[in-house]
């Protein structure tokens, strides 16, 4: 994938109280195609802001590639293949991804049109010239019909022309690549096609008034399939225009390959390097090439530190581990440069790194998607394309740790078959924002079951204003707000996919919210929601307020933790001069989070089944269940008092288990739970608990796992 990226720092939108009424959210996602067939799912997480899942077409080649630009508050993606024709054959409105979501029609069938480009892009790379034949021939253009029209500026000072220069990797003047261009006073100075040009001789043109500039070069090669072999990127930082100008980008000048040295044998599976050019004022400029599996990427280093804005490079790679017998690892891997750009060998040793053991849950054998996204604090939007990961399965992953490095992402459990349906995510865990330590080690644990509903967590601490994270439940006054996602797991800071499925399921769900046992609202979530996300007005004075929260899911890939049934009481009070920490918020102002209000004491539970494989099992015979009783992050919360666990293998008749206070919330439950089932039999749940100051949870879990016959 090659990524081009032109962005500013999003902006926040207000938010008003709503009216004495239930209110739930909007759809969290959206899908557009793309002229090539490729979709693009835009999912909104709980603070309004949007991250991108990308499902290509193609499963390999310079089709599979894809660009991401984005240029003021509109995002384009576009395929490798459709690069060479921008501007010479197709319109850029095509790839506009709000225009796709907002109604605009594609002008052709896209998996034929798909098909076709790349067998042009082939044909058009073999021969050294694109455009003008084949798809193009006489001068034949494609566009997106209902799409917003680029207005022309007219220029407002004098205009010279800067010649970018170049060689190609063969070391004749360059005619496979493209030239970028940007003004490092004002960011705002060129649009996207102003500073984008393709080679032709060994020269890509340009007209811009006087300033300080940055050029790059992209050069690629590919096989005979059309299959990318070596990228190359050749950058001339920063320059100065006075005059007509030339400068060169020569791809021999990228001499730099990136390499890893890592204390363990590792093959290089993704490879890719991102440059990042902010000007003095305006939006930066981040070109982000994902050269793919065994794709080598050199790159131009330089010593001179840039004087006008500013500079980061880093490159990102993941390999793995060779085939063999153990547990399977892979290292993620990125080391972040400013100012300059260095000589790109990196030895990795115990101090880089955190040595991340790794479980991934699924009750059946699938193929599913792993996303790992790493983010500098340089950086004001981020993301990686997922890669495939074959479930259940237990690994060792050692991540790049760094102090200005945060990492996001989740976990899809399987891929949705068949057109028209819900592209790659499905049943998996979203994970917030974190950062790792070098030389620690930890655990993780992904779709653990049982799952259950749950509220976001704040993984950074809690004095860091750089991501923010809504709570469960929070009141401002006497409007309480909540944000609980059902069909989460047990590590803090995931959280499930809620009601959203695909054809073949079948989602239901609920909620109540109660003061002092009068009903106040409720309804039934969105269907396709993440969350249950209400907010409401209730009385002002001290009352105990009440939450049910019922969800289902069945369907051909769910057999474990199918259904649950969530109560909540607390004692709440009007909220009055209270301010949450910056990594919290409760509501988006005008000025940024709005943090006025406090995090109501709903209680949550953990839970850790003794003995539980990856594939959601344990065997017949006794049982060991841990129970942590808690809070929700930064509530005002009591010591739990009690907690009470009941089991069932036929879903109505309940058995009590003995449980045993281990002190600080934690709590441990045993009991006998067998089957003589060649299939074996699944454990439902039901757990209570409560708090010094009244507070309770009760849930219950229906096949919550799997016992099986040793």
């Amino acid at each position: 994938m090659v990524s081009v990226l032109l962005a500013g720092q999003a902006g926040l939108t207000g938010l008003a109280p709503p009216p004495a009424v239930a209110a739930t959210a909007p759809a969290p996602t959206a899908t557009a195609t793309l002229v090539t067939a490729d979709r693009v799912t835009v999912r909104t997480t709980a603070d309004g802001r949007d991250t991108y899942e990308i499902r290509p077409a193609a499963e390999k080649g310079m089709a599979r590639a894809l660009v991401h630009l984005r240029l003021g508050d509109r995002d384009y993606e576009v395929p490798g293949t459709a690069l060479p024709y921008l501007g010479r054959g197709l319109d850029l409105s095509l790839f506009d991804v709000k225009a796709l979501l907002a109604g605009a029609r594609v002008p052709v069938d896209t998996q034929t049109f798909g098909a076709a480009l790349a067998k042009q892009f082939k044909e058009d790379n073999a021969r050294g010239h694109f455009g003008g034949q084949g798809l193009f021939a006489g001068g034949a253009t494609f566009a997106l019909s209902g799409a917003p029209k680029r207005q022309a500026v007219q220029p407002r000072s004098v205009m010279r022309t800067v010649s970018v220069d170049a060689t190609g990797i063969d070391g004749k003047p360059a005619d496979i690549g493209m030239a970028f261009l940007y003004n490092t006073d004002d960011g705002n100075l060129l649009d996207l096609d102003e500073s984008l040009n393709y080679f032709s001789g060994g020269t890509a043109k340009f007209s811009v008034p006087d300033g300080n500039y940055s050029a790059y070069g992209v050069f690629w090669t590919a096989d005979a399939d059309g299959n990318p072999t070596e990228m190359r990127f050749s950058a001339q930082p920063e320059f100065a225009v006075n005059a007509d100008t030339t400068v060169r980008v020569d791809a021999k000048r990228a001499s730099s390959k990136v390499t890893w040295v890592t204390p363990r044998p590792a093959l290089l599976d993704d490879n890719g390097f991102q440059f990042r050019r902010a000007a003095k004022t305006g939006p930066a400029q981040v070109i982000d090439f994902d050269a793919g599996p065994g794709v080598p990427i050199s790159v131009s280093p330089t010593a001179v530190p840039v004087r006008t804005g500013a500079l980061q490079t880093y490159p990102y790679s993941r390999l793995v581990s060779p085939p063999g017998p153990g547990t399977p690892y892979e290292y993620v891997l990125q080391k972040a440069a400013i100012g300059t750009i260095p000589q790109q060998r990196y030895v990795i040793t115990a101090k880089d790194i955190a040595t991340v053991n790794a479980t991934y849950y699924s009750e059946y054998a699938t193929q599913g998607l792993r996303q790992r996204s790493g983010m500098f604090t340089f950086e004001t939007f981020g993301g990686r394309a997922a890669h495939p990961i074959d479930l259940p399965r237990r690994q060792t992953e050692y991540v790049s740790a760094a102090p200005d490095l945060m990492w996001f992402g989740g976990i899809a459990k399987y891929l949705v078959p068949g057109p028209g349906s819900f592209p790659g995510w499905a049943g998996g865990q979203h994970e917030a924002f974190h950062r790792y330590q070098g030389g620690s080690s930890l655990t993780e644990d992904w779709n653990r079951f049982p799952l259950h509903p749950a509220g976001e967590t704040a993984l950074l601490p809690l004095d860091d204003a750089s991501i923010y994270t809504l709570p469960g439940a929070t009141r401002a006054g006497d409007f309480v707000r909540f944000a609980i996602t059902p069909f989460s797991d047990n590590q803090p800071g995931h959280t499930g996919f809620g009601f959203s499925g695909e054809a073949r399921d079948t989602i239901t769900g609920h909620y109540r919210l109660t003061q002092d046992g009068t009903t106040l609202a409720e309804g039934t979530p969105w269907n396709g929601a993440y969350t249950v996300d209400l907010m409401q007005e209730v009385g002002s004075g001290p009352s105990t307020l009440g939450l049910t929260v019922d969800a289902g899911r069945t369907g051909p890939m769910y057999r474990q933790s199918t259904a649950t049934h969530t109560e909540w009481t607390w004692k709440s009070h009007h909220v009055e001069g209270v301010t949450l920490p910056k990594a919290l918020y409760c509501g988006r102002g005008d000025d940024g989070p709005d943090r006025s209000c406090a995090v109501e004491p709903l209680m949550t539970l953990g839970y850790a089944v003794g003995g539980l494989r990856p594939d959601g099992s344990t065997v017949s015979g006794p049982q060991g269940l841990d129970l942590t009783v808690g809070h929700l992050q930064q509530s005002a919360a009591s010591a739990s008092t009690g907690a009470t666990v009941q089991y069932s293998t036929d879903g109505s008749t309940w058995q009590d288990a003995t449980v045993t206070a281990r002190g600080d919330g934690v709590f441990h439950a045993d009991f006998t739970a067998t089957t003589e089932a060649y299939r074996g039999t699944d454990v439902s749940l039901r757990v209570t608990a409560s708090d010094a100051a009244g507070a309770t949870i009760a849930e219950t879990i229906t096949a919550a796992y799997h016992l099986y016959v040793s």
